[in-house]
């Protein structure tokens, strides 16, 4: 059996503590990162593919708008007969573009990463599961047998020592007589009487 040197029990109850203030600040970043991640993912899947799909629909009635004064610019002639400048509806309609080509990427990037951010959600609980099962199982553990190790020290510590006119009082009448009584004749020599001889 091997041995321990505890000079003081106090260290094993702050060093319980500690552990339990250790599965509290650990519970409460697994639960913060796992909220973070469902968060995200559905603010993804949900809120930013519900805007991007608005702005694409919005952009193309943009465009189309656009295209139609464009086009009205260039067929019907002013006053004057001349066909007016189309310059400023030119330039509306290419900025429109830009908005649609701009809406239907940030879509498309948003439907690309829906599955890519649950496959690393997948792998993230994967990989903080061992530390989730030690701080849910081992931890409380470990703190039921410091609680035993505590509680077996303290009964050790304060056990006390009998004195020895407890001890002969407590002993039965036979075992006293034995203690008293002077060695039988055929019994050996004791260290001091051999000394002597």
């Amino acid at each position: 059996m091997s041995e321990a040197r505890v000079e003081n029990i106090d260290a094993i109850k702050a060093f319980k503590a500690a552990l339990w203030r250790f599965a509290e600040l650990a519970n409460a970043a697994l639960c913060d990162a796992d909220a973070d991640a469902t968060g995200t993912l559905r603010w993804l899947e949900n809120e930013q593919r519900v805007y991007w799909q608005n702005a694409v629909r919005k952009s193309q009635e943009l465009v189309s708008r656009c295209e139609e004064a464009l086009r009205h610019k260039k067929i019907f002639k002013d006053a004057s007969g001349r066909t007016p400048s189309a310059v400023d509806e030119e330039k509306a309609l290419a900025k429109a573009k830009r908005m649609l080509e701009h809406a239907t990427e940030r879509l498309e990037n948003t439907r690309r990463y829906i599955p890519k951010l649950q496959r690393e959600i997948m792998l993230y609980k994967g990989h903080v599961q061992r530390l989730s099962t030690f701080v849910a199982g081992d931890v409380p553990a470990a703190a039921a047998k410091l609680d035993k190790i505590v509680e077996r020290l303290e009964a050790y510590v304060n056990f006390a020592v009998p004195d020895e006119a407890n001890v002969s009082m407590n002993l039965p009448a036979e075992a006293q007589a034995n203690s008293e009584a002077p060695p039988p004749d055929d019994a050996p020599p004791s260290a001091k009487e051999a000394g002597q001889t």
